[in-house]
């Protein structure tokens, strides 16, 4: 099986014909795409024009052959979803987050939710653990929401928003209850692990997620993508991948203008070859 690995293509819009062109030139099995996918030119409320050429390049993708396995990410309007899942239920996508969905005799699962940070749209963040909510001590604005008028509207108890969802970790735990096989897993999860350089802010943060990386060392599952922090592979030596515990972590990273994303060939429940399209 040949994946085509790839995030954060908000970071400029344009990257999405990139996707397309490459996915036409360079046949791919999968193209897992782990979130944040609108653009950022409108910011979130203005995101819902884009979803005619969202739908658009992704047929296009699709009539390469391709099976197009997504979720979205913290910085995609949520009010998406129900026309995200309708392409699912069209079979244009495979759209799974806390999902899975088998290709090929591979498990794509998905969990779509990130830790909180300074920035005030907060339908995706979620507590990396019940007894460990981890707010971020500076925040640039009110926490908000976006209701179904697409307008923000202000959380009054951020705490208690948090703990009413689910955590990062048991959604985790839950998503890989209707795993078959995890050692021949391939996991979307926007957000880095933890501690393995992967999660390096350009001011030199490191913001990645213990429930993530807690989650890889006692399931290890074959493969996790990740994104997020886009500019990570820029500051901690051009690392886009790393191995952990029989686990294979890659986050390309999405800077510049040239798209970003990973190629990896799995043959027999292993990772035959991994490379980026950047980073060498």
């Amino acid at each position: 099986m040949k994946i085509l690995a790839v995030t954060d293509i908000h970071q400029m819009i344009s990257k999405w014909k990139e996707l397309v062109k490459v996915c036409q030139n360079e046949k791919f099995d999968v193209v897992a795409v782990a979130g944040d996918l609108f653009p950022k030119d409108t910011y979130i409320e203005g995101q819902l024009s884009f979803l005619p050429n969202f739908k658009k390049y992704l047929t296009k993708i699709k009539n390469t052959g391709a099976e197009i396995v997504l979720i979205l990410g913290n910085d995609d309007n949520q009010n998406a979803i129900p026309e995200v899942e309708q392409y699912s239920k069209d079979g244009l996508i495979h759209y799974i987050p806390n999902n899975v969905i088998e290709i090929d005799g591979y498990e794509f699962a998905a969990m779509p939710y990130v830790p909180d940070y300074p920035f005030g749209y907060k339908f995706w963040c979620h507590a990396e653990f019940k007894d460990a909510m981890r707010i971020d001590p500076q925040q640039f604005t009110d926490p908000v929401l976006i209701n179904k008028d697409n307008k923000f509207e202000i959380i009054k108890d951020y705490k208690a928003y948090l703990q009413s969802k689910i955590s990062i970790y048991d959604a985790l735990v839950e998503t890989e209850s209707k795993v078959k096989n995890i050692e021949k897993s391939i996991w979307l999860v926007l957000c880095p692990p933890s501690q393995l350089m992967l999660d390096i802010c350009a001011h030199g943060a490191r913001v990645g997620s213990d429930a993530v990386l807690k989650f890889i060392e006692e399931y290890h599952p074959l493969i996790t993508i990740h994104g997020h922090i886009h500019e990570s592979p820029e500051h901690n030596g051009h690392k886009w991948f790393q191995h952990h515990d029989g686990t294979l972590c890659i986050q390309g990273g999405q800077v510049g203008y040239d798209l970003h994303y990973s190629t990896i060939k799995i043959e027999n429940g292993e990772v035959k070859t991994i490379k980026h399209s950047i980073y060498k």
